[in-house]
C-alpha cells in the first residue's frame, strides 16, 4: 500500500511538471519510471498509474473547463453525438488513466524483463 501511494504521488507531481513542456503522451514515460522505481505487483502497478493519471487529467480538465463556463467541453460533446459536459471530462480522465496505467505497467514489466527483481 505504501508503494502504491508513492507511485500515485510521484506520477501526480512529475506529470504536472511535464504538462508545461511535453506532449500529451509525456505521462506514459513518467509513469514507466514510477513503475520501475517502485516495485509492486503488476495489478497494483496498473491501478496506481490509472488512479494518478485519471486524477491528473480529470482535475486539470476541470480547472480548464470551469473558467470558460464549459463552452469548449460542450462543443466537443456535440461533436461526439451530444454527450454531456461531465461525460467529456470523464472521458478525458479515463484516457489519462489508461495512458498512465499502461505506462506504469510497462515500467513494472520492464523491471522484471531486465532481471531487477
Amino acid at each position: 500500500m505504501k508503494n502504491m501511494l508513492l507511485v500515485v504521488v510521484f506520477i501526480l507531481a512529475a506529470g504536472q511538471l511535464c504538462h508545461f513542456g511535453l506532449p500529451w503522451w509525456g505521462l506514459a514515460p513518467v509513469s514507466a519510471v514510477a513503475g520501475w522505481l517502485f516495485p509492486q505487483s503488476a495489478g497494483r502497478s496498473f491501478l496506481a498509474g490509472f488512479i494518478a493519471g485519471f486524477l491528473l487529467w480529470a482535475v486539470t480538465a476541470l480547472f480548464l473547463d470551469v473558467p470558460n463556463e464549459g463552452i469548449l467541453s460542450t462543443r466537443i460533446g456535440a461533436l461526439f453525438m451530444g454527450i454531456s459536459r461531465g461525460n467529456v471530462l470523464l472521458a478525458t480522465g479515463l484516457q489519462g488513466g489508461l495512458v498512465a496505467g499502461l505506462g506504469c505497467l510497462s515500467g513494472r514489466l520492464g523491471r522484471v524483463a531486465f532481471g531487477k527483481e
